[in-house]
């Protein structure tokens, strides 16, 4: 889950004015104290700015020079901006186009080092977002949000050196509305999202506050309650780089961040940092990230304890927890379970069909064998979770207590157990006794069937080999072993998606990947866009209904929690495997800090020189 960072307090919103700007508290046209802030927020990109741009101009060419001095300095002077911090990874990322899709790894970076949207994610407080590109954001509703104007200041740059232009904001805010991004949308909570358009200036400000052309306005054609933090995920790119040329971008990436990618090769990618930034108060402690593929476990640690990279994100699941308890580990590493919001679940149909009733779904999620799945297919115990909700927070793990743990040996320290084959036995004499009372007999060749037809329930996924096929396999054999009758149903993931909306399906087996704090309101509200279980209740509704509601993290956090219990209590979804990884991270690094489960990568710092650890 996300944590809030020391940069968050930078920005200061009033959202009761519908407005959030950097810098100010602005209240719009509002009068008093809170005009002459909106008045002066504004003035930079206004007329102030045309005022003393000569001025500027003038000033800025005579300093270039003495600012790349000063950089000089700056990097000579300080050991972290001169020494890389490295990440071992198992898989590198490949692809870095924020505007198609990219795998959890290359999303972390993007948000946090590479690209900017109009605004990004923050705080512990609604709209639950900080300006980015953007220096202002006015909405014309709080928590029904129907139409969001921008401005887009001038003088920001892409990494390449070109500025960026409201062009390149239109091509990329367009870019999602295209109908093959239909998806894109909905699983980002912008299904809604409709129109967008250039402006002078949002609706009906004075004169003072307008800026031809450097407002950008986005439309919906209902109302959203987190119009804004949905606008997170939409990132902005140079439009002359990127159109048409969406594969060699996603090799040689250009975005407005911290750091820039200068080197994606099969074994490594470096960033450096931006020297231009727009944004000088949060630029990026480290000089240089590395990222290294070692996919093989062991010699990952050995790179560790040799201080070749200072962030293992995950330690190979035969190494835990063993080589966690060696002698040294307490006294140079600190090491976290983390859980990120990432499922392989079966999502129940339950609005038609044999699937529609709660006793045969409960029956038939408690068959599953979680047990055998986590042992044999991930090989790691996973999170005990009963819906795609993440109410786990990183836990620091005790490498104190792990020390000179055997294998075998009871685990300990906040380490997960490894859970036990018998509880999937006990489970399936339990869900056969729940479809004995249900009125479903078994007959004599094993199968439960009533008069008018079996007790037949097919198992729908993509049909790719693999894990997919590995896990369908175990959880189709359970579910026989009970004498449910479970055909394969393979469809190609292309037809998937229309297969589901549908709802032409019993159950489906899917891999549900989002945000700690996502909202599951178009995936489980019965108005929500992407309500493929067709799932109709008024206490979830209200659930999500509040989640989306909720002024701050003590509201949401609750409503999670009621989104949680009762999509378990519906039997909507039946988790197979949500994963816990270990993560270690030298001492010498500071500033760690998680979002969504996966450290924060624009906070990272190294302690510099050499550090007594002691014989801990």
């Amino acid at each position: 889950m996300a944590e809030q960072s020391e940069v968050g307090t930078r920005v200061r919103t009033l959202i009761a004015c519908g407005v959030l700007a950097r810098g100010a508290l602005a209240c719009g046209s509002g009068a008093g104290a809170g005009e002459s802030a909106a008045e002066d927020a504004v003035e930079s990109a206004g007329e102030g700015a045309d005022a003393g741009s000569e001025a500027n101009a003038a000033e800025n060419a005579g300093e270039g020079a003495d600012e790349d001095v000063e950089r000089e300095a700056e990097r000579a002077a300080d050991p972290a901006l001169n020494e890389p911090i490295t990440v071992g990874l198992a898989q590198l990322p490949r692809k870095f186009d924020p505007l198609g899709d990219m795998e959890p790894w290359a999303m972390r970076i993007a948000d946090d080092l590479v690209f900017e949207g109009l605004v990004r994610r923050s705080g512990d407080r609604y709209p639950w977002v900080e300006p980015a590109i953007a220096d202002r954001c006015e909405v014309d509703r709080e928590y029904a949000v129907a139409t969001v104007t921008c401005h887009v200041p001038a003088g920001i740059r892409f990494h390449d050196g070109s500025e960026l232009t409201m062009a390149d904001v239109e091509y990329s805010l367009d870019y999602w509305l295209d109908p093959r991004r239909s998806w894109s949308r909905e699983r980002n909570g912008l299904p809604t999202f409709d129109r967008v358009e250039i402006v002078d200036g949002p609706r009906g400000a004075p004169a003072s506050e307008r800026d031809p052309g450097r407002w950008v306005q986005l439309g919906f054609d209902k109302r959203e309650p987190l119009a804004l933090e949905a606008l997170a995920a939409i990132k902005i790119v140079p439009v002359s780089a990127h159109r048409g040329r969406e594969s060699r971008f996603a090799q040689d990436p250009v975005g407005t961040g911290p750091m820039a990618i200068t080197t994606l090769e099969a074994d490594r990618v470096i960033l450096e940092r931006f020297e231009d930034f727009h944004e000088p108060a949060r630029a990026v402690p480290s000089g240089k990230l590395i990222f290294r593929a070692i996919d093989d476990g062991a010699e990952a640690l050995t790179a560790l304890r040799r201080g070749e990279i200072q962030l293992l994100p995950e330690v190979a699941p035969v190494h835990v927890p063993v080589e966690l308890g060696k002698p040294g580990m307490a006294g140079r590493f600190q090491a976290w379970l983390v859980s990120p919001a990432r499922y392989d679940l079966l999502m129940w149909n339950v609005g038609k069909g044999l699937s529609g009733e709660l006793g045969i779904r409960s029956a038939l999620h408690d068959a599953v064998p979680y047990s055998a799945i986590a042992r044999n297919v991930y090989r790691a115990p996973g999170l005990p979770v009963e819906a795609p909700v993440d109410l786990h927070e990183p836990t620091p793990i005790d490498l104190d207590a792990l020390a000179d743990i055997k294998a075998g040996e009871a685990v300990r320290g906040g380490l997960l157990e490894m859970p036990a084959l018998d509880d999937d036995a006990r489970a399936a004499l339990g869900a056969a006794a729940a479809l004995d009372a249900l009125g479903w007999p078994p007959e004599v060749q094993g199968y439960r069937r009533r008069p008018n037809g079996p007790l037949r329930v097919i198992l729908t996924n993509d049909g790719q080999d693999g894990r997919a096929a590995q896990l369908s396999a175990m959880v189709r054999g359970a579910w026989e072993s009970i004498g449910v009758r479970a055909p394969h149903g393979a469809v190609p993931w292309r037809f998937m998606t229309g297969t589901l909306r549908k709802g032409e399906y019993r159950v489906a087996m899917l891999h549900l990947a989002g945000y700690s704090d996502e909202d599951l309101f178009h995936l489980f509200h019965s108005r929500g866009a992407l309500n493929l279980a067709g799932v109709a209740d008024e206490q979830l509704d209200t659930a999500l209904s509040d989640y989306r509601g909720a002024p701050d993290r003590a509201a949401r956090d609750a409503a999670k929690q009621r989104v949680a219990q009762r999509i378990a209590e519906l039997r909507v979804v039946s988790v197979l495997y949500a994963p816990a990884h270990v993560l270690l991270a030298s001492r010498r690094l500071t500033g760690v800090e998680f979002v969504d489960d996966l450290p924060r990568l624009d906070t990272l710092a190294l302690v510099p020189g050499d550090i007594d650890w002691g014989g801990g």
